[in-house]
């Protein structure tokens, strides 16, 4: 190995070290404030982070390496077309395991997301404590206005308004839980472009932090499915009753989560955090787009499809108002701008971060 080579070799090292730390203080340093004020508030942290590694590691994991696997082999075969797939194949499956800066920090990496992730839904189950749901009627109001004085999910019946199209929203409604972690999976262990996975990863934490902690108990609301338990009104009865007719002849997954939520919600549970304002299902889908935008375009344009189905979904399904989705998109995008600025403070000026 050349002189050169070799100090482009540690420069790399280096600056894949100086993410994965920067990374690692970022998540300890949120762990530790969500302590401290669970302690002043009288709730003290208990996170369930062993679980959810349990979970990553046993059940997650092994379905995101066979998809990783499945597709570079189609990518050989289809794109590359060497001489021996297989052989290439398998080479390149060695020369990954045996990467151990790779396997290393990448597994530093998510185990940091996964006590982040832990950590946050102990604070998000937290916030009616500090902030009651005050805000719902004003956001449902709020809907009528910008909505021509009808409700959003009115104007969905004509499109969604049958029990198969129900099933397909809640359908992606519940895949999106699996991409995230999927996306957030392959940006802890890239390493081509570790510039703009590691400003994935900056923003994923930034958005939820900001977008499901502070603005979510500065802005507390239950959203549509418990308008009526919560005191609010009987305005959302109509839609929740079409999804429980609806659920008799084609499934409606959500209404079960909302129904063990509220549980938990009253009597506790495994399952907890209600919150609507703003939407992180649609924060993080933006964020996924911004992300695949700088991968591929014909990916980040999938991802705005993908988007516009889990904001309509959002509505449809009772999770949350229509503005709940309308500010998640600049609190995402905002996230996204605040990781590219972050990975560029341990970035070497030759290694840019691919902007959307």
């Amino acid at each position: 190995m050349s002189a050169t080579s070799f100090y482009n070799d540690q420069a790399r090292t280096s600056r894949y070290l100086g993410r994965t730390r920067m990374l690692c203080l970022i998540v300890g340093l949120y762990i530790l404030a969500v302590s401290a004020i669970g302690l002043v508030a009288g709730h003290p942290l208990s996170t369930r982070a062993m679980a959810g590694l349990t979970t990553v590691g046993l059940t997650l994991t092994p379905s995101f390496l066979l998809i990783l696997f499945l597709w570079h082999f189609v990518y050989l075969a289809i794109v590359v077309r060497p001489r021996r797939p297989i052989q290439r194949f398998v080479g390149d499956l060695r020369l990954n395991i045996t990467d151990g800066d790779k396997v290393l920090n990448g597994t530093l990496a998510l185990i940091a997301i996964v006590f982040f992730f832990s950590t946050f839904n102990f604070a998000k189950d937290k916030i009616t404590y500090f902030q009651p749901f005050v805000w719902d009627s004003y956001f449902a109001d709020l809907d009528r206005i910008l909505h021509f004085g009808r409700a959003p999910h009115e104007w969905l019946y004509p499109l969604f308004g049958t029990p198969l199209a129900t099933t397909a929203l809640n359908a992606a409604y519940h895949f999106w839980f699996f991409l995230m972690y999927f996306l957030v999976f392959m940006a802890c262990y890239d390493r081509h472009s570790r510039a703009r996975s590691t400003a994935f990863l900056f923003a994923v934490v930034i958005c939820f932090v900001f977008g499901g902690n502070i603005l979510a108990t500065l802005l507390s609301s239950a959203g549509p499915v418990y308008y009526r338990e919560m005191g609010f009104g009987t305005d959302y009865v109509p839609l929740m009753d079409m999804l429980y007719r609806f659920n008799e002849v084609s499934p409606v997954w959500s209404l079960r989560v909302q129904e063990r939520l509220l549980e938990a919600h009253h009597m506790g549970g495994a399952i907890k955090g209600i919150s609507a304002m703003p939407s992180m299902h649609v924060a993080t889908t933006v964020l996924m787009t911004c992300y695949l935008f700088t991968w591929r375009r014909w990916a980040g344009w999938l991802m705005v499809g993908f988007t516009a189905i889990i904001m309509i979904g959002s509505v449809h399904l009772a999770w949350h108002y229509a503005v709940d989705g309308y500010l998640a998109i600049p609190v995402a995008l905002g996230s996204w701008w605040l990781g590219q600025k972050l990975t560029r403070l341990v970035n070497a000026p030759s290694e840019p971060v691919k902007t959307t």
